[in-house]
């Protein structure tokens, strides 16, 4: 079973995506943060991240660039609505830039977000 570590700093976001990508077989592994899924990837092995863009302590270009610069194959999906310090938009391209292997806007259709993760980790 692939695990997947969810990075997002909204409760009921985490609760949501956790149950699409359980019922569709997939382990999850939940963070509020960068900073909690950088040390949550010190103990545990995971197949894909996804992560929110817009998040306080450590946010999801950041943590890819910490991925990045630990050479860190990972997959990872980027997700995003946008936040107060950038538009969606700019946001989205540093995402790639650091090495993100899909960006996904919020809302998203699930179906979307399991289809992204099937085409990178089956």
């Amino acid at each position: 079973m692939k695990r997947i570590l969810l990075v997002d700093d909204v409760p009921a976001v985490r609760l949501s995506i956790r149950a699409t990508l359980e019922a569709a077989g997939y382990q999850v592994l939940e963070a509020s943060d960068g900073k909690e899924a950088l040390s949550l990837l010190d103990s545990q092995v995971v197949d894909l991240i996804v992560t929110d863009l817009w998040m306080p302590n450590l946010d999801g270009v950041e943590l890819l660039k910490c991925l990045r610069a630990a050479n860190a194959n990972i997959r990872v999906i980027a997700i995003s609505g946008g936040g107060m310090r950038k538009p969606i938009d700019v946001s989205a391209a540093l995402a790639q830039t650091w090495g993100a292997d899909a960006v996904l806007y919020k809302p998203f259709d699930n179906d979307d977000l399991v289809g992204e993760i099937k085409r990178l980790v089956g």
